[in-house]
């Protein structure tokens, strides 16, 4: 545009807030996905403070065992611990098989999440593309019709 078109301020500034828009639209698309995958990520987390929470049970019932033996027969309390250990091995297992169900279950939804923001993210790009070429035809005509009122003015 030419210096002494009016309207070239106000196009430049509106080229700039384009740009600064896109930019925080994808800063906040990529703040979004860090959040939801360190959201995915803490359920490793919460799976072995669960299975600390096992053994720890598991331990302290051993630990009552272990005091009632003082008490009570061994033999009795040795049939009393084995079905402890057999009731722990199942829950250890049970365990396993949710934990692994629902992992598999996370990994599927964050693939999909990830694609979702992909799409989101071609889209918004698409948007700005196609605003910033809006943008650029209004600035080209507007700077055809200075350009044309000037030279009228000048002929006059």
């Amino acid at each position: 545009m030419s210096a002494s078109n009016p309207f070239s301020s106000a196009f430049e500034l509106q080229r700039t807030m384009i740009d600064q828009s896109r930019r925080a639209a994808e800063t906040s698309i990529d703040v979004q996905r860090a959040a939801v995958e360190t959201w995915f990520g803490s359920f490793e987390s919460a799976k072995s403070v669960q299975k600390s929470g096992v053994t720890l049970s598991k331990t302290a019932i051993e630990a009552y065992l272990d005091g009632l033996k003082s008490v009570f027969p061994e033999e009795a309390i040795a049939e009393l611990e084995a079905a402890v250990d057999e009731q722990f091995e199942a829950v250890d297992e049970i365990h396993e098989d949710a934990w692994q169900s629902f992992l598999e279950g996370l990994d599927e939804a964050e693939a999909t999440y990830d694609e979702m923001t992909e799409m989101q993210l071609e889209l918004l790009a698409q948007s700005f593309d196609a605003l910033e070429e809006m943008q650029s035809d209004a600035a080209e005509t507007t700077e055809e019709a200075v350009a044309s009122a000037e030279e009228l003015a000048e002929s006059a």
